[in-house]
């Protein structure tokens, strides 16, 4: 085999392999990452990136914005960003008859996390503010 075949050879080897490393890269890229964010074993899961149907609520000096929010009955997302407030924070989902569905504890940055709720009403307060509290309706 002459020289010039065998370069010839490697070259067409390593543009296929280049055209696969460069179509794996996409393929990784595109795929959702999960990520943990307050893992904890009940009927609510961890929320993918880019979850689209989310009930989104702020963390402030005062307290949840809004303080009330409405959303239909099923499975949706609660995210809440704490931009703001250094330290951490035990935040609670409470149904009607203040049983805590899920205790989150936040800090500063986003955490979010998917629910499955039947209508009726609950409220998502913190621990050491009693004060801070976002009533949520679902129908």
């Amino acid at each position: 085999m002459k020289k010039e075949d065998i370069v010839g050879s490697v070259s067409s080897v390593l543009v296929i392999i280049a055209v696969f490393v460069i179509i794996a890269s996409a393929r990784i890229r595109e795929s959702p990452k999960p990520e943990a964010r307050n893992l904890a074993p009940s009927a609510v899961s961890l929320v993918r990136p880019g979850f689209q149907d989310e009930v989104h609520i702020k963390l402030t000096a005062s307290g949840f914005v809004p303080g009330e929010v409405q959303h239909a009955a099923g499975t949706f997302a609660i995210a809440v960003e704490n931009s703001t407030l250094s330290g951490e924070y035990t935040l609670q989902l409470k149904a009607e008859d203040g049983t805590v569905l899920k205790e989150v504890t936040v800090q500063k940055g986003s955490s979010a996390w998917s629910v499955t709720l039947q209508a009726g009403q609950y409220t998502l307060t913190e621990t050491q503010n009693s004060q801070w509290l976002c009533r949520l309706t679902v129908q």
